[in-house]
């Protein structure tokens, strides 16, 4: 594995461990938050392994899972979730977003979310080469 897909992967992990962190101590709209990351980070991870290119800046999941070629490969589930995580990036930044994120943010939502979230984690684990 090169540097980059290392360090892409190493962030992820990162992110998901965080994740966990911040549900136990309640703040639930930053497990989104790290949950989207977290994806967005192995995905990224992928794409230099299957392109060798420096991965878009862009955080919107379905397109990078797109980037990634690995869109087709997915469920519907997998394909949800993306969609689903990839507004908390952005919307859960700013204040006129905030308010509405965080009522989507309750315990319940986080740990689905985090639940999802590992499992997709897991299996974008196995797509890096």
């Amino acid at each position: 594995m090169d540097k980059i897909t290392k360090y892409w992967l190493e962030q992820s992990m990162y992110d998901l461990e965080t994740a966990q962190a911040m549900f136990k101590t309640k703040r639930y709209l930053y497990v989104m938050f790290l949950c989207q990351q977290s994806i967005e980070k192995i995905l990224k991870a992928i794409i230099t392994t299957v392109s060798n290119i420096t991965p878009p800046r862009i955080h919107d999941l379905i397109k990078l899972t797109k980037s990634a070629n690995i869109y087709e490969l997915m469920d519907k589930e997998q394909i949800e979730l993306c969609t689903e995580l990839t507004p908390f990036c952005i919307e859960a930044r700013y204040p006129e977003y905030r308010e509405k994120m965080s009522k989507l943010s309750t315990k319940k939502n986080a740990n689905t979310y985090l639940v999802r979230t590992k499992g997709l984690h897991r299996w974008l684990k196995h797509k890096i080469k």
